[in-house]
């Protein structure tokens, strides 16, 4: 690839694969002390819970931060941070409450640390290259869910959960001297420009980075669009009883279709950049949307399977699940990124992933409540009914109208121009 040619972008690549991939070692880590300590399901749902709760409160204000401070400091410093946490884990391993309080500080380093870095992406890169720098980036996050859990398996049966915690503080200080490394080389190129409103507050520049993000119809109509990570939200909930209760596979087979979610995930990754290419991103999102629906409601005839099939039929499924997942999530990420104004960009990735983190949460409830009453059968092809039916829906919206004009990544920069000239009048 073009941009692995480019040593700053090289070194970020780097930082990022390492930090992922202590970030999937931690998680399966903290579920299994957790669940052996408590063997109560209550706990691990507030471990979901302290994860995603910083992103959701904190997202307007560390999106400001990102858009007001150096983004290099940000995310050396959260790197910093979460490894000052990581360390504190080692010697928590005894108590749940304890550990539970140290994933919520945890998390509000990834609050702060993400939105930094996912608006940092265009200066690394340049305009041209952001979809594929974020296709790379969903790469990693594919790869990192299929080895994750696996090495923190193997890693429990050779050392203790204080070690292998331990190795993710050491994790996120490497990440941290690659950032460092990165940002260096792009200084020296003099491409890093400072985005900072000094005579604002923190109050107001939170609220004016609201204002221009949803003031931008085709901003807007994506925010409403993430929403549709509550499929998401109820397939993660779902699957595991679909798989376990339903359609009864073993423990090999189960562990081998989850990361089959991760394979379909990074086959999608790979794909985005060239589909994104010949596909108007508008169009994408519509057809991705309805062939995820269509694809959820593809449970009802796969329960009617003669048992000689079953078992390979879970596995397309749901590697075509998670190759869809990377469809939608590219070109969402993409626009937003290209859409939004310079000195916007780290408000707009935060509102991004709150909405994305409502979603998946809503979704997560919907599927937990609704699943005692219908089954997940009857849950995961609803779901998918409503995924088509918001598709069709959204045709009609200013927004994804707004979306079709959107083509090439110069018209993009014209319109930012114009938006944002706009705004200012």
């Amino acid at each position: 690839m073009t941009l692995f040619k480019q040593k700053p972008f090289l070194f970020f690549f780097l930082a990022q694969f390492i930090s992922r991939f202590g970030d999937g070692i931690t998680t399966t880590i903290v579920l299994y002390i957790i669940g052996t300590l408590s063997k109560d399901p209550f706990f691990i749902g507030l471990v979901l819970l302290a994860q995603y709760s910083p992103t959701l409160l904190l997202g307007f204000f560390t999106g400001t931060i990102a858009d007001r401070f150096p983004k290099n400091y940000i995310m050396i410093g959260a790197d910093l941070y979460r490894a000052l946490v990581m360390v504190m884990m080692t010697f928590s391993t005894h108590s749940v409450w304890l550990l539970i309080i140290l994933v919520l500080l945890s998390g509000i380093g990834n609050a702060i640390y993400y939105p930094a870095r996912s608006s940092f992406i265009p200066h690394l890169v340049g305009e041209q290259h952001i979809t594929q720098a974020l296709s790379i980036s969903q790469i990693i996050n594919s790869i990192m869910q299929i080895a994750g859990p696996g090495v923190a398996g193997i890693l429990l049966v050779l050392t203790s959960p204080s070690n292998i915690l331990m190795i993710d503080a050491i994790t996120f200080l490497f990440s941290a001297f690659f950032t460092g490394i990165s940002v260096k080389l792009i200084k020296y190129k003099q491409t890093i420009k400072k985005n900072t409103q000094p005579n604002l507050s923190i109050w107001n520049s939170t609220k004016e980075g609201i204002k221009i993000v949803f003031n931008l119809s085709p901003l807007t109509f994506l925010i409403l669009i993430i929403q549709i990570m509550f499929a998401a939200g109820i397939f993660n909930t779902t699957s595991t009883s679909l798989m376990l209760q339903v359609f009864n596979v073993s423990s090999y087979h189960y562990g081998m279709i989850e990361a089959m979610l991760g394979v379909g995930a990074f086959l999608g990754a790979a794909m985005g950049p060239f589909l994104l290419s010949h596909f108007k991103p508008g169009y994408l999102l519509f057809f991705s949307t309805i062939l995820m629906g269509i694809w959820m409601i593809l449970v009802i005839p796969l329960h009617q399977f003669p048992n000689i099939y079953v078992i390979p039929a879970l596995y397309v499924w749901v590697s075509i699940i998670g190759l869809i997942n990377s469809f939608l999530n590219i070109p969402i990420s993409s626009l937003f990124l290209g859409l939004t104004p310079e000195n916007y960009r780290g408000r707009a990735m935060a509102i991004l992933q709150m909405a994305s983190y409502t979603g998946l949460l809503l979704g997560i409830v919907i599927s937990g409540i609704l699943s005692k009453f219908y089954g997940s059968i009857s849950v995961t092809a609803i779901s998918g009914s409503l995924l088509v039916i918001i598709s069709i829906i959204t045709v009609k919206t200013k927004g994804f109208k707004e979306l079709l004009t959107i083509d090439k990544k110069v018209s993009r920069k014209k319109k930012n121009s114009v938006l944002v000239s706009g705004m200012e009048q």
